[in-house]
């Protein structure tokens, strides 16, 4: 039996040229192979209808452009309303064609409902691994085309690993030694994430020797950790200086050799596997970076790389350069952070370290201009990290009369500059979400808008979403109608409101989010109403279950402020400047809302990982931004670890 020339044609005229909207991993040559394929593997059944097989892998793809994530049934659907389709089968046949296609992707949680749907996602499936690596290639960058190269090599990882290893989704339901052996092939390949890197670049042509350098860093210094900040792996430094040299513009094996400039003194590889796998060139510059033999005591070897530096070309003394700024801008950032020199972590202490980064210094511009920006930008940290040179205007000029403030103030802005250097190297899944709660007239709107400054300053993309119940939308679209509702009816579709508002926000893809009263808040509400008899026992717990578990998922740090009654009373008298009696904000609400707060914590702290409970009663308002502030830091701080950890992971060969 073969297929109808009729329908061959039909497709060859109407359908295919469709496909050219696709991008090339789902173009026209991969329907073509998925229609051989299929005749092939319809041998392997009885009774099979080879125009049936025919068209099902003629349309399978056909709406991938309009929407990746549901094409399948898209396709399904363009066939099934396709006029002509309705001449050449019956209406039975239409629906074991559309239930096939339907059923062809590789994720398909259950087994496809008919010989025909087996076939398409078996003939569906890739076989050759440098076919596979273009075809993620190109949906990658179709579908994502701001991603970096690196997050481009770690999502193809990603995807290959999940879709073709050992316990891949892919699945086959015909015979196909091919498919196999891909599997086997796969599996070699993703024991080695440098490996994959390189063979993902080879194959698609864009063999990037920046990249390169990197892939093989974080294989080299897997495991390995910073000396001064042992949380922290000892990857972030040689990307630092990769991407610092970068940054001045140097040429790409100088980078390469950035990325590079510690694997031979740190790590199992010698400086003939450098040169074997980067060329003469990226090796000496990576050579003129190492020092001699760790046998030498300290001083011998800071000597001797004191005078060698000298000697070297102006492109080795980039590398050095470069390394020695990341180095002292980290030790810099951490004295910052805990207001105190200790230089505890070094094998010699201040003085020691004075003398040799000077000393290295004065070798790195002999000879060169000292007025290249990467020279003063190394004077500029050595002269902060070593002689104490500060911003005097701001210290005694500004700040005169308050240096407890400066203080303060230098500790948070240290740590805004850490984040900066962390997120350069790592993007978040997703915003870093902070709620804030609390009592009325506690700081929260104040510290709201200083964080909202502090991070928007700090080159950080941020969205402030105000209190939903006091927007304009609620009070001019939702209110009238929320009126008419039950306490519990309302409190539900505030809820999914906010819910959805906050769902919004995350998609949009800010480095963060500040929320003004969110799922959290209306757990605060939900037990006001419980105790006060108007929300039903069971609708509370089934509403707080509900709330904990999207907070844990969306809420990345819970901040509540509460303050004694008459301190938030005098407050808002003194805030409004007016006397005149209040309605709401009385003594009784704020104390009934403080104990609902103290009732809460429990809950509070199994719906987010993080929070801060701050009793405002005796602080300013620009204390309270500084205390939350300065807690808020240190967690941002350990999830940008977190995340780098998790993308650069790999595996040993």
């Amino acid at each position: 039996m073969q297929v109808s020339k009729e329908i061959q044609e039909y497709i060859e005229n109407n359908i295919f040229p469709i496909y050219q909207k696709n991008d090339s991993g789902h173009g026209i040559e991969h329907i073509k192979y998925v229609i051989k394929r299929s005749i092939n593997f319809a041998k392997q059944y009885d009774n099979i209808n080879l125009d049936m097989v025919y068209v099902i892998a003629a349309f399978h793809d056909l709406a991938h452009h309009i929407d990746k994530d549901n094409h399948e049934i898209l396709s399904a659907q363009l066939f099934y309303e396709d006029e002509k389709m309705k001449d050449f089968f019956t209406d039975e046949q239409r629906k074991i064609i559309k239930e096939a296609i339907e059923d062809h992707r590789a994720s398909l949680e259950y087994e496809p409902r008919s010989n025909y749907g087996k076939i398409i996602l078996s003939a569906d499936r890739n076989t050759d691994i440098i076919s596979t690596l273009k075809r993620t290639h190109a949906y990658t960058i179709t579908h994502y085309p701001n991603l970096k190269l690196d997050e481009i090599i770690n999502k193809a990882y990603e995807h290959i690993s999940k879709k073709f290893g050992i316990n891949g989704y892919a699945k086959v339901y015909c015979e196909d030694k091919d498919f196999e052996d891909l599997k086997k092939n796969v599996a070699k390949l993703i024991k080695n994430k440098y490996g994959f890197a390189v063979k993902y670049m080879e194959a698609n042509g864009i063999m990037d020797i920046k990249e390169k350098a990197k892939m093989f860093a974080i294989q080299a210094h897997m495991g390995q950790i910073r000396k001064s900040e042992p949380d922290k792996p000892m990857i972030m430094h040689p990307i630092g200086v990769g991407e610092l040299l970068e940054s001045f513009g140097y040429d790409d094996n100088v980078v390469a050799a950035g990325y590079l400039h510690d694997v031979v003194e740190d790590t199992k590889y010698t400086i003939q596997d450098i040169e074997k796998e980067f060329g003469k060139d990226i090796a000496n510059l990576v050579m003129g970076a190492s020092e001699p033999d760790k046998s030498l005591s300290w001083e011998d070897r800071k000597k001797h790389t004191i005078e060698e530096t000298k000697k070297l070309p102006l492109r080795n003394k980039l590398v050095i350069c470069a390394d020695k700024i990341n180095n002292l801008e980290d030790l810099f950032l951490k004295f910052e952070k805990s207001g105190k020199r200790d230089f505890g972590a070094f094998k010699r202490g201040e003085e020691a370290q004075k003398w040799y980064y000077t000393s290295i210094y004065e070798s790195l511009i002999l000879g060169e201009d000292k007025d290249l920006p990467i020279f003063k930008k190394l004077k500029d940290i050595l002269d902060k990290v070593f002689y104490e040179k500060e911003d005097l205007y701001l210290k005694d000029t500004i700040f005169v009369d308050d240096q407890d403030c400066y203080a303060k103030l230098r500790k948070l802005h240290a740590g805004k500059i850490e984040l900066q250097r962390l997120k350069s190297l790592v993007t978040l899944s997703k915003p870093f979400v902070i709620e804030f709660t609390g009592t009325p007239r506690t700081g929260k709107t104040t510290t709201i808008n200083n964080l909202y400054d502090f991070f928007k300053k700090g080159g950080f993309d941020v969205s402030l979403i105000e209190e939903f119940t006091t927007s304009k939308y609620y009070k001019e679209e939702l209110r009238s109608k929320f009126d008419n509702m039950s306490y519990s009816d309302r409190d539900l579709a505030i809820f999914e409101e906010i819910y959805k508002q906050l769902q919004k926000a995350i998609s949009t893809k800010k480095e963060i989010i500040l929320i003004d009263r969110s799922l959290n808040d209306r757990q605060i509400w939900n037990y006001r109403r419980l105790i006060r008899g108007d929300m039903p026992e069971n609708i509370y717990l089934n509403a707080k279950e509900k709330y904990s578990k999207l907070s844990k998922q969306l809420i990345d740090f819970l901040v509540v402020t509460y303050a004694d009654s008459l301190t938030s009373l005098k407050r808002d008298y003194t805030s409004s400047l007016a006397l005149e009696k209040r309605s709401f904000l009385n003594q009784e609400n704020i104390e009934e809302y403080n104990s609902c707060l103290n009732s809460l914590q429990g809950l509070f702290a199994d719906s987010v990982d993080s929070m801060i409970f701050l009793d405002t009663s005796k602080m300013s308002m620009n204390d309270v931004s500084i205390e939350v502030a300065s807690h808020i830091l240190p967690v941002m701080r350990k999830r940008y670890i977190k995340t780098f950890k998790e993308k650069n992971q790999s595996f040993d060969i």
